[in-house]
């Protein structure tokens, strides 16, 4: 955070010398409540929160961009403490956030664009599931139910976007620099969103140690590049990006009647590309992600492997309806038995959605399974559009698998919720 403030006191430094600078800020404001309706039923959250988007016109070539997000989650000081899934630092753990997601200077010259500062960098053209979308990490903190412009972690960040007229194209170049690596961020153990993890024998006590999560400085900077152009009416990319794998693997030590669990951070390569085009009402998508040296973790010791990991989509847009199908492979390259992932995973995705009365009423549903073990995930909703600034939503969350899956996990997480969101 203090390196957010100190770009943001530049930035201000930058504004009180400028003339006729030209300040505008968007938002909203917006009550999340969700209710769990399996498992132990009590509300889950009562969120209301703001998102701000500070904006300016410092000169003809340069802006001054951001975004807050924060939150209170009232949840907390109404239901009760236990000694299980909600005690009193689970509580703590959610009750409020704030977060500067975005916060950057952006140069536009002619023929390319600087960024400098807290960005979010998005690649890939997958929705829901990520295999070039690597470069920010993301708060998991309530799993993957918050949409992933809220749950990506702003990274303080060099983006320079070179554009080339080569043989009558234009073809885009990212250069990207972070210096601020950072690790996912997980729910806290114990709580409802957490990832299971296995029982210890009796008699044995279990530890987690922080393990060597990556930090703010050139030691542990990242660095990528991607490429993109249309050719032939297919928008194709290429990209490479050397940083830590957000997602820790866990090594195992048993020593005098303890378990100790230390997350286990590895820098790996990505590398692959993205095409899609589109055929009348339907366009296709495809992802390819290889990673190499990618931290895996075994019953033995973690270790490191190539893998591949791979999505097909196709989205159907006419009459008002969207239909969007989607799969996802991955392959762990030699693989081995002491391997706790399996050698071949993967997910497929169903996304429905139309709208009525005039684009004010739209249904949605959202369905993922986990193929390699049956768990799914389905996620309808309906919106609806009171004015141009009011919007209400109503939906529910469902898990179903055993308690080991990848879903399965949270079988005991249904809940229904609602929202009201007012942007200004």
């Amino acid at each position: 955070m203090k390196h957010v403030m100190m770009l943001a006191a530049t930035g201000m430094l930058f504004v009180n010398n400028a003339s006729a600078v030209e300040w505008t800020i968007h938002g909203a404001l917006k009550n999340e409540t969700a209710y769990f309706v399996s498992g132990d039923q009590r509300l889950d959250k009562v969120q209301n929160r703001i998102d701000l988007k500070p904006e300016a016109i410092l000169s003809d070539r340069w802006e001054f961009r951001s975004r807050f997000l924060g939150w209170y989650d009232a949840a907390t000081d109404i239901e009760a403490v236990n000694t299980t899934d909600y005690t009193t630092a689970i509580q703590d753990e959610y009750r409020t956030y704030s977060a500067v997601k975005e916060a950057y200077l952006m140069y536009a010259g002619d023929a390319f664009d600087l960024r400098l500062g807290q960005q979010q960098i998005v690649w890939g053209k997958t929705d829901g599931l990520r295999l070039l979308d690597v470069v920010n990490p993301l708060d998991m903190r309530e799993f993957l139910m918050d949409d992933f412009l809220d749950s990506r972690q702003g990274l303080i960040a060099a983006r320079l976007n070179y554009y080339a007229d080569m043989g009558g194209r234009e073809h885009e170049f990212e250069f990207v620099f972070i210096p601020d690596a950072k690790p996912a961020k997980f729910a806290p153990r114990g709580s409802r969103w957490a990832y299971a993890m296995s029982t210890p024998p009796a008699g044995v006590s279990l530890n987690v140690d922080v393990g060597n999560e990556p930090s703010f400085g050139l030691k542990d900077a990242e660095a990528g590049i991607a490429w993109r152009a249309n050719l032939d009416g297919w928008d194709v990319s290429l990209n490479w990006f050397n940083g830590w794998k957000d997602t820790p693997a866990i090594a195992q030590n048993f020593s005098l009647g303890a378990l100790t669990l230390t997350p286990v951070y590895q820098r790996m390569n990505t590398v692959g590309g993205s095409a899609s085009n589109a055929f009348g009402a339907f366009v296709l998508r495809a992802e390819l992600a290889v990673n190499t040296n990618e931290i895996i973790t075994t019953s033995i010791t973690p270790t490191d492997a190539t893998t591949w990991n791979a999505a097909l989509g196709l989205d159907y847009n006419a009459n008002n309806w969207r239909i969007s199908p989607q799969i996802f492979v991955r392959q762990i390259q030699n693989w081995d038995n002491t391997m706790v992932e399996k050698e071949n995973s993967g997910f497929v995705t169903l996304m429905v959605s139309t709208d009525y009365m005039n684009d004010k009423l739209k249904p949605e549903i959202i369905a993922l399974m986990n193929y390699s073990d049956g768990s799914f995930m389905l996620r309808p909703k309906v919106s609806y559009e009171f004015s141009d600034a009011v919007i209400g939503r109503i939906g529910s969350d469902m898990f179903a698998g055993d308690a080991t899956d990848f879903f399965g996990q949270f079988d005991d997480n249904d809940r229904i919720y609602t929202e009201v969101e007012y942007t200004f």
